[in-house]
């Protein structure tokens, strides 16, 4: 019995039909015929149904779509002591002639606003802190003084123009000090808030201490909540509503 003729792999690309157990192939280009019609010849002389074989075309890979790099976004937070416009430098605070000036060390702008103090002479500059962590410190001056307590204004720079912070309707006066039965303070919250205190004792042992909370707005101090606590002489929140524990703000 005469031996199969061995199966012939397509060529890829090649168009034709098994015929008589050989693979016949049709070549459009040399009969000037399209690969349909050449495919339609082929078929026509097969007995039974054979199948037309196509060799795959070959499938290109998809080049990865590049993906955008997006840069990080900005972020703000405590500010340097003394950076009052939030560059990250710190600037030049000065206080003169019942006002107070700032010369941005970057853009060397210079912006002033006047200073509402009791008396003029005792007008001083206490420091800065960043109350509310938008990037940018608040300035805090002494204002004002009684027989045992200081009086801090604080001043706040909105990216154009510096102003005097106002509380109830008049530059705000955050004490600081106090006698034995009675004690003013503040502190500036890890949330951006400002905690104002009080407290009052009739024995100087036992005290209420009255705590207020406000948030800065670009021109006022508003009020969010008011509480009342108890505490003993030496109690950290007693001791808090007798100075100030905000920023580089040195009440001594």
């Amino acid at each position: 019995e005469a031996a199969s003729a061995p199966m012939r792999i397509p060529f890829m690309g090649e168009v034709g039909a098994l015929v008589g157990g050989r693979w016949r192939v049709c070549q459009p280009g040399a009969m000037r015929a399209p690969a349909l019609l050449c495919l339609a010849i082929l078929l026509a002389g097969c007995s039974g149904d054979p199948k037309p074989v196509t060799a795959p075309e070959p499938t290109a890979t998809p080049s990865p779509t590049p993906t955008a790099t997006l840069s990080a976004s900005p972020t703000r937070g405590p500010a340097i002591d003394a950076d009052v416009d939030g560059d990250g430098r710190a600037d030049n605070i000065r206080l003169a002639s019942g006002s107070l000036s700032v010369t941005m060390s970057g853009t060397k702008k210079v912006v002033a606003v006047a200073v509402t103090a009791e008396d003029p002479d005792i007008a001083r500059l206490l420091g800065t802190a960043d109350v509310d962590l938008d990037g940018r410190v608040e300035v805090f001056l002494e204002t004002a003084r009684g027989a045992s307590t200081a009086f801090a204004t604080p001043y706040r720079f909105d990216g154009v123009t510096l102003h005097e912070l106002q509380l109830d309707g008049s530059p705000a006066r955050l004490g600081m000090g106090g006698t034995v039965t009675h004690g003013e303070g503040f502190r500036c919250r890890p949330d951006g808030l400002l905690e104002v205190l009080s407290a009052e004792s009739a024995d100087g042992e036992r005290f209420t201490v009255a705590k207020t909370t406000y948030r800065l707005t670009v021109t006022d101090l508003v009020e969010r909540r008011r509480t009342s606590t108890t505490g003993k002489q030496g109690d950290p929140l007693v001791a808090a509503a007798f100075t100030a524990d905000c920023g580089a703000v040195n009440a001594e």
